[in-house]
C-alpha cells in the first residue's frame, strides 16, 4: 500500500473559503467514486490558522499572512487505485497550483478516533525542507532520532505521523519531510505543544541539526473514507 499526498491551493479569482468547501463537498467524493478501491480518503482544510502560531524557532522569518495552501487530499491504497483517484481529480481542480507527492509513512503515535466526517482538533502539517549540506541518510536518521524527543515534549497531540517525500510528480515539490501532528483540540495544540520551557529549547536545539525551513499548515481534517 502507498500514500499520497496532493496539496491544492485556490486559483487566481477564486475565493479561498470557496475553493476549500468545493474540494470537500466534489472533490474528495469524485476521488473515491472513481477508485472505491482505495484504502482511505482524507481531506484537509487549511481553515484552523492561529493568530499566534504555538511553534516558531526564533529569529525566523514569519509565514505571510496567507498560508501557501488551502487544502491536502490524503490517499491510501495500491498504486492503480491512487492514481485512477488523482486521474478523477485532475480536471477538476484545473488551474488551482498544486504539490503532488508520493510518501513513505511511519506512524509514531496515533492515540486520535478518526470515524468518517470531520475529525476533532487541528491536524498540523509541517513541509520540511533539510539542509542542503546533509545526504539523504543523514537527514532521515536525524529526523527519526527526533522523533523520540517529540514524542516526550509534545505532550498534547494525539498522533504523529512522518512522512519522507519519495517522487514529486509534475513539478519538484521543494521539500523532502511532512510531518504531522494532530491535537484533539485548540486547546490542547495551543496550551500543550510542548511540556515545558526546557522542551521547547531541546526540540528548537534538535531541528536545528537538520531543517533549514519549513511551510505551515493548520487545518481540519475530514475523513471520506475510513482506513
Amino acid at each position: 500500500m502507498i500514500k499520497h499526498r496532493l496539496f491544492l491551493a485556490a486559483p487566481d479569482g477564486v475565493a479561498r473559503n470557496a475553493f476549500r468547501t468545493r474540494v470537500l463537498a466534489e472533490v474528495g467524493p469524485a476521488a473515491l467514486a472513481a477508485s472505491p478501491g482505495l484504502r482511505a480518503l482524507s481531506v484537509d482544510l487549511v481553515d484552523a490558522t492561529p493568530a499566534v502560531p504555538p511553534w516558531q524557532r526564533p529569529g525566523e522569518v514569519p509565514a505571510a499572512g496567507e498560508p501557501e495552501f488551502d487544502a491536502v487530499l490524503d490517499m491510501w491504497g495500491e498504486a492503480r487505485a491512487v492514481d485512477d483517484a488523482l486521474a478523477a481529480v485532475a480536471p477538476r481542480v484545473a488551474g488551482a497550483p498544486c504539490v503532488s507527492v508520493r510518501v513513505s509513512e511511519t506512524v509514531e503515535k496515533d492515540e486520535l478516533p478518526r470515524p468518517v466526517g470531520r475529525v476533532a482538533g487541528v491536524k498540523f502539517l509541517s513541509l520540511m525542507t533539510f539542509r542542503a549540506d546533509l545526504p539523504e541518510a543523514a537527514a532521515r536518521r536525524l529526523w527519526a532520532h527526533h522523533a523520540g524527543l517529540a514524542l516526550r515534549v509534545h505532550v498534547g497531540m494525539a498522533r504523529y505521523v512522518r512522512d519522507w517525500v519519495e517522487t514529486g510528480f509534475d513539478a519538484v515539490p521543494g521539500f523532502q519531510g511532512i510531518a504531522e501532528l494532530h491535537f484533539p483540540s485548540v486547546e490542547a495544540m495551543m496550551r500543550r505543544w510542548f511540556d515545558s520551557e526546557a522542551g521547547r529549547a531541546a526540540i528548537v536545539h534538535d531541528v536545528g541539526h537538520f531543517l533549514e525551513r519549513a511551510t505551515r499548515l493548520y487545518a481540519t481534517e475530514h475523513v471520506v473514507k475510513g482506513g
